[in-house]
């Protein structure tokens, strides 16, 4: 299925992504595929960023994403990823 929404990544998620194994990179890619094929999907729970906004925090698999959407541009913001396992 074709995304919906563009995703964008801050500076944090690529250093973790360019340090990242090659099938963690494919995972991550997969992950912010489906965030921006539904961009109105909820998190497991929300915080709040420096700027007050409210972001989604969701665990797919063995790793954290924090994300919020941006319904006025169609664009998924990815601000933070972490590996559980």
């Amino acid at each position: 299925m074709k995304p919906l929404y563009n995703y964008a990544v801050d500076d944090t998620v690529l250093r973790v992504f360019a340090e990242a194994k090659k099938r963690h990179r494919e995972e991550l890619l997969r992950i912010f595929t489906r965030l921006a094929t539904d961009p109105f999907i909820e998190g497991d729970s929300t915080q709040r960023d420096a700027t007050g906004r409210h972001c989604q925090v969701k665990r797919v698999g063995a790793w954290s994403v924090t994300f919020w959407p941006e319904h006025l541009a169609n664009q998924v913001h990815i601000i933070d990823v972490e590996r559980l396992l």
